[in-house]
């Protein structure tokens, strides 16, 4: 905010001259050759006078030599306050023209000044401007990546002893909770509460900010708690979740008469279904979402539930009676009603879930979700976690975001997006929700990412890295250092396209072509070799990239194979799964279904890697390579060439590049996105040449003989070509390829 007021001295003077209010001189000068543009709106003190001034350059209190080297810079405000100049206007000048004056220190400051409706040239004015940026370079270089595991290599540090206690105590009191909550016919329990170590200089009272649950809030220090002390805390949203099973427990039959204190809340009544107990759940919709409900205690099939769900809509009715619609048959996102956690289900068509937990491995129903546990790392910036694989109805997420404690998108909002059935009004809706609500603010701080073309990754990596969660949801500028140009957006589409570009690219190492399709990457199993030393790095950093890009709007140089954006999703991962990476080797373990005899193909539970032309046995289950494959165990040898494949051949990889993504996107706001419009979201949509599409089909069964020439063929590019819109080209050409690529004879040649 600026003021400035106007004199009638008629004095002249040549040029343009400022006076700091306490009367030290700065010297006139032209424009300066730098500038960064921010808007600053400036107000006469005087009568009826108004003027507009726009600052156009602003300095750096760090020295000119520290900011010419590549890194991450953060600019914030000063403060120092406003800064208060008597400037004269240049004769010649009249009312509501602009003119330039340099003021501060150095005459370091360019500012616009409109000249007010009452002043002219020679008059004096009081210009009043906000605190000068102050830019300062990101302190303590580059996080170093802290293991789980406590193996360490690859780029990662082993646990400090305090930092893996910490974790211990954390992990034991969400085990106690896991273990309170477990029998769902019991009472509501207790919520989630989790471990926290009140900071050094921290006194009763004072707020210090802690990550809990992949979100950061807020925490007051309570009396008689002192610095070094371990306090149990527990986010806001879950006293709400625990009303929400208070509500769910205590409904009884059709007579219950318990209703929600929000108006943002609709209750839902149904009938338990036949064969429901007390204790099981069963899976319905609800205001257009699938809602997984668990029986409470003493209801049997025949009688009333009620529960409540957040919704859009405050005009519902105060009750609304549900009936049973057909879901199709397959795993499918529900919402708890007991604790608002969405959860995976396999359905049937009359709402029934399917009993996917038996022991034995069935390639038609079993599935696999990536969890991924946060965990505290050695530095604040960078925390760790633990992946594994876990049958998918035991993976959940949270159905809202929070931040510092707050809920700023709720599951009514998710829910809503959800429906919507354009993928471009998903994309709209996510792009607003990182804009207007995730990201900081300009003057709340911003980035400056300066780098070497030369050395794009190594400075790339040496900048991101250094950053904290709560930067890389700020606004970036980026400079190429030595090149003259102001990033407008072009250089920062420029930096994702070229870095993409030169991770994914196979010659670093770090990702192959999938065996099946080689436009789309695979991790390489054998990365560490690579890039013996830090190739863990790379893909905390590569994680940070990519979800930086989907924060911003910026497309990506790389496609990843299906099941990659499935586990970024959390989607469940089948035995098809396999299909896409690698068609023969799928085609191989699927051929011995059925067979009579297993025991005669003298297979064993070992795998047979190739790590750059060297053969390794990996043992798929301890002393695998002494166990004989045979009718009986032929389930279990299914099962764990899949987890293999889909996950534990690259865990240490993929668990650094969820880690990294996840510093960035909030794991809620993917739910209302499938793995192909994930692909899309991050990819962009492809340009696809429907002749080259043509000239590379292959057509089977009753159009094999006629092919292209057939009556129904014809129909159907038709359709393709003239009916379908972009969007519906490259879902069918996912649907059928596996990827929306252009070049087909890449792709299947």
């Amino acid at each position: 905010m600026g003021n400035t007021s106007s004199s009638n001295n008629r004095r002249r003077q040549h040029g343009t001259s400022a006076y700091p209010a306490q009367r030290n001189r700065v010297a006139s000068s032209n424009v300066a050759n730098s500038r960064i543009n921010s808007t600053v709106n400036s107000s006469v003190v005087t009568a009826a006078s108004s003027i507009n001034t726009t600052q156009s350059s602003a300095s750096s209190t760090v020295a000119a030599t520290a900011l010419s080297r590549p890194g991450a810079y953060s600019v914030t405000r000063s403060d120092q306050g406003a800064q208060v100049f008597r400037v004269q206007i240049p004769l010649g000048v009249q009312p509501g023209q602009v003119f330039e004056v340099l003021c501060g220190p150095g005459n370091s400051r360019s500012v616009r000044v409109r000249c007010p409706n009452q002043s002219r040239g020679g008059n004096y004015l009081q210009l009043t401007v906000p605190p000068e940026p102050l830019t300062r370079a990101q302190m303590g270089g580059m996080a170093a990546l802290t293991s789980a595991t406590g193996q360490g290599g690859g780029g990662q540090v082993r646990m400090l002893s305090e930092v893996l206690q910490r974790n211990i105590e954390q992990q034991e009191v969400e085990r106690e909770n896991n273990t309170s909550s477990s029998n769902s016919t019991a009472p509501p329990a207790p919520p989630t509460t989790y471990m926290v170590t009140v900071p050094q200089g921290i006194r009763p009272g004072m707020q210090f900010a802690v990550d809990v649950a992949g979100q950061r809030m807020m925490v007051t220090c309570p009396a008689g708690v002192q610095a070094g002390m371990n306090l149990r805390i527990q986010t806001p949203e879950q006293q709400q979740q625990q009303q929400q099973q208070s509500s769910l427990h205590s409904s009884g039959g059709a007579n219950s008469s318990t209703t929600s204190s929000s108006t943002s809340m609709q209750m839902f009544e149904v009938i338990v279904p036949a064969g429901v107990m007390p204790g099981q759940s069963f899976s319905l919709l609800a205001n257009g979402q699938r809602v997984l409900v668990t029986c409470p205690p003493n209801i049997l099939p025949g009688q009333a539930v009620r529960f409540n769900l957040p919704i859009a809509d405050k005009s519902a009715p105060p009750i609304k009676q549900l009936e049973y619609e057909d879901i199709p048959d397959g795993w499918a996102r529900t919402i708890r009603v007991e604790d608002m956690k969405i959860q995976w289900v396999k359905t049937k068509n009359d709402g029934d879930t399917v009993d996917t937990q038996t022991t034995t491995f069935d390639v038609k129903n079993s599935a696999y979700a990536r969890k991924l546990r946060f965990l505290e790392g050695n530095d604040p910036r960078m925390r760790t976690g633990l992946l594994e694989l876990v049958p998918a109805n035991q993976s959940s997420i949270d159905s809202s975001v929070q931040r510092n404690g707050k809920q700023i998108v709720s599951y009514a909002e998710i829910a809503a997006a959800h429906d919507k059935k354009k993928f471009e009004d998903k994309a709209e809706w996510f792009q607003m929700i990182c804009r207007d609500r995730l990201r900081l603010e300009w003057n709340e701080g911003h980035m400056k990412i300066k780098i070497r073309r030369a050395h794009l990754l190594h400075d790339s990596i040496e900048a991101v890295m250094s950053l904290s969660p709560t930067d890389m949801r700020k606004i970036w500028r980026f400079e190429f250092l030595g090149e003259v140009a102001i990033d407008a957006g072009g250089l920062q589409r420029e930096w994702f396209q070229l870095v993409t570009e030169q991770l994914f690219d196979p010659d670093m190492g770090l990702w192959l072509p999938s065996a099946s399709n080689q436009m789309a990457m695979r991790i390489n199993p054998a990365s560490e070799i690579s890039c013996p030393e830090n190739h863990l790095i790379y893909f905390r950093f590569l994680g940070r990239v990519l979800g930086k890009a989907m924060f911003d709007g910026q497309i990506v140089a790389g496609h990843m194979v299906r099941h990659l954006y499935k586990h970024v999703l959390g989607w469940p991962i089948t035995f098809e799964d396999l299909e896409i990476p690698d068609e023969s080797y799928y085609n191989s373990l699927k051929s011995l279904i059925g067979m009579d005899n297993i025991a005669d193909m003298c297979l064993d539970f070992t795998f047979l890697e190739n790590d750059l032309g060297e053969n390794r046995s990996v043992d798929l289950i301890e002393n695998g390579s002494n166990i004989d494959v045979t009718n009986e165990n032929l389930p279990l040898f299914l099962e764990v060439n899949m987890k293999y494949h889909m996950m534990e051949r690259v865990k240490p990889q993929l668990n650094e590049l969820l880690l990294g993504f996840f510093d960035v996107i909030p794991e809620p706001l993917l739910t209302v996105f499938d793995f192909q419009e994930l692909e899309l979201l991050m990819c962009g949509l492809p340009k696809i040449d429907i002749e080259d599409w043509k000239k590379n089909t292959d057509y089977k069964g009753q159009f094999e003989r006629t092919g292209s020439d057939d009556r129904v063929v014809k129909w159907f590019w038709e359709i393709v070509t003239e009916e379908f819109d972009h969007e519906q080209r490259a879902r069918l050409l996912q649907f059928s390829t596996g990827e929306p690529f252009l070049q087909f004879a890449i792709c299947f040649g």
